[in-house]
């Protein structure tokens, strides 16, 4: 790629040759692009941006894992075949430095051997698109002079010495700990280098001349020493090398970046800082992203021990599976408890939760303490209740009760080590000042909310 005002110029060393491009040098990439998406866990309904996307066999491939997919190139001849080979993907002519589409618009971000050293305000651009949490893959060639096959590449050093230096540049990103620090000054984290496997095969020196001359950097060296030059020498350099039965075959170096776009917390949670975000504090906030759309201030809280909150719900999920409990059930036993607790926080979620899976009238009566009609409901309600309040004012009656609801007494034990570890999680987040959140509050039904009276109260918008 060229610098950042040369853009609009591209096509006329890219786009000139692109069908050959398309289909003599593209294909020899699929390593490249399988193993990169594989690495991202590129799969159903993820939204992928490519980032000089080329004639687009890296969009398809995504789409090919489910994905919804996006691209962009400076190229507008190799976009125009990456729209007829994905036509229902996002495909656009354009710079990356300026990505035409909102912020957070996608999940995961990629670019083939399109952002070097020389353009590193596109990783700024990369992060903005991004959702938080969001997925940026990046390969860039790496120690060619290692590499058997860097022959193949040899040709582009026919270019002016200042088009040379510029190559040499742009593939500087592939030294060690050079993407490492330049993507961390971008802002992204949880920075991974990954090798990736790559092998151009030709059939035969002809075919391999074609394809070379399909590219930029060929352009570049056709421009300096002339069309006629360059195929003598790429011709010479492939005729030393045919093998009888067996492909022209190049294998190069390429290095492979993985990072993450940050989630971005707010300064403090309760009456504790918000630690320093780790690998497993970052988990902790995917997850809420995930399944909430936020990061939710008892993560903030659980961020200083993000494996024992992580252990923590292993627990429940073992007692619950133990006990045979719907998600309704659980949410019956969790507002139960949380509303004799007095958590605002748990009261609100779950209430939340208990009304997505009945309604929110049944919801805001367990928050309300009333008898439900069903009598297993009444039940769990009962009995978690009482537990919350008073562990050592439950009688025998009390589980007999739960036996004739039709719970056994291995059931019994597992429900009451449910309700016990709601109440351990409900009293670290209360006891440190955790406030339900605006977002949770916003989406709480009418009668869910007005049913909480109690704990501390809603964070403001």
């Amino acid at each position: 790629m060229t610098a950042q005002d040369d853009w609009r110029g591209v096509d006329e060393g890219w786009g000139r040759k692109a069908v050959d491009f398309a289909t003599m040098s593209e294909p020899g990439n699929c390593r490249e692009y399988v193993a990169l998406h594989q690495h991202l866990g590129v799969g159903a309904d993820d939204r992928v941006l490519d980032i000089a996307c080329g004639a687009g066999l890296a969009v398809e491939l995504a789409a090919a894992r489910g994905a919804r997919c996006a691209g962009l190139d400076a190229a507008e001849r190799l976009v125009a075949v990456a729209r007829d080979r994905v036509p229902g993907a996002d495909l656009r002519v354009g710079d990356m430095h300026a990505l035409p589409w909102a912020d957070g618009s996608f999940d995961v971000v990629t670019s083939f051997r399109g952002i070097w050293g020389t353009t590193p305000q596109a990783l700024d651009e990369a992060l903005r698109v991004l959702v938080p949490g969001g997925r940026l893959g990046l390969t860039v060639w790496g120690h060619l002079k290692a590499s058997p096959g860097a022959w193949v590449l040899f040709p582009f050093t026919l270019a002016a010495e200042p088009k040379v230096a510029n190559q040499a540049a742009m593939v500087a990103l592939g030294r060690p700990g050079a993407g490492e620090q330049l993507l961390a000054a971008a802002g992204f984290v949880d920075v991974e280098r990954v090798e990736i496997p790559f092998a151009w095969e030709f059939a035969d020196p002809e075919a391999y001349v074609r394809a070379l001359a399909s590219t930029g950097p060929a352009y570049e060296a056709i421009e300096a020493v002339g069309e006629d030059a360059f195929i003598e020498t790429a011709q010479a350099l492939a005729q030393e090398r045919v093998r009888d039965g067996l492909p022209l075959r190049a294998e190069i170096q390429v290095v492979g970046y993985l990072a993450r776009k940050p989630v971005e917390v707010a300064s403090g949670a309760g009456f504790l800082a918000v630690p320093p975000t780790t690998a497993g504090v970052q988990s902790l906030y995917d997850d809420d992203v995930a399944q909430q759309g936020f990061v939710m201030n008892a993560s903030r809280l659980w961020a200083h021990l993000p494996a024992v909150h992580d252990g923590l719900f292993d627990l429940l999920g073992q007692a619950a599976r133990a006990a045979g409990l719907t998600v309704r059930q659980r949410g019956v036993l969790v507002t139960a408890c949380a509303s004799t607790l007095g958590d605002s926080y748990c009261s609100l979620a779950w209430g939340k939760k208990l009304a997505g899976e009945a309604d929110a009238a049944l919801a805001a009566a367990v928050l309300r303490g009333e008898d439900l009609a069903d009598p297993v409901e009444q039940a769990l309600a009962v009995w978690a209740r009482k537990v919350t309040r008073d562990p050592n004012g439950t009688a025998a009656a009390d589980v007999q009760a739960l036996r004739d609801a039709g719970f056994d007494d291995a059931q019994v034990f597992a429900i009451t080590t449910f309700v016990a570890l709601r109440i351990a999680f409900s009293t670290v987040n209360d006891a440190l000042g955790a406030h339900p959140d605006a977002e949770l509050g916003a989406l709480v039904p009418a009668p869910v909310r007005n049913a909480v009276t109690w704990g501390r109260p809603v964070d403001a918008p």
